[in-house]
Order: C-alpha cells, then structure tokens, then sequence
C-alpha cells in the first residue's frame, strides 16, 4: 500500500519525465515577415504568427 511520500515521489518523478520530454522537442525555425494575427513586422514567424500572439500576449 502506498502512503502519501511513495504518492508524491511518483508525481515528482511523472512531472520531471514530462518537462524533459518538453524540453527535447525542436524549435521551429522561423521566417522574418508580417503577422498575419497583428500586422507587426517581426524578425520571427512560426506558421504566419509572431511570439507575443501564439502567446496570446498583444505586440510592444
């Protein structure tokens, strides 16, 4: 039977397996051009949008 440590253990261990999962995955390229979201000329557009709207965040 497991008792809240063993518990914890196993989340921490399920939680650091997932963020280095995350951690390994490819950064996409990215071209320069205009934000088909914001209209903003970025130095860097993943599929047509820029950083701050794939982020949901408004441009500076």
């Amino acid at each position: 039977m497991a008792d809240d440590i063993d518990m914890a253990t196993e989340l921490a261990d399920q939680h650091l397996a997932h963020s280095l999962r995350a951690a390994r995955a490819p950064v996409p390229a990215g071209v320069p051009g205009e934000c088909e979201k914001c209209g903003e000329d970025m130095p860097r557009l993943v599929n047509g949008w820029c950083g701050y709207c794939r982020d949901g965040r408004s441009p500076r």
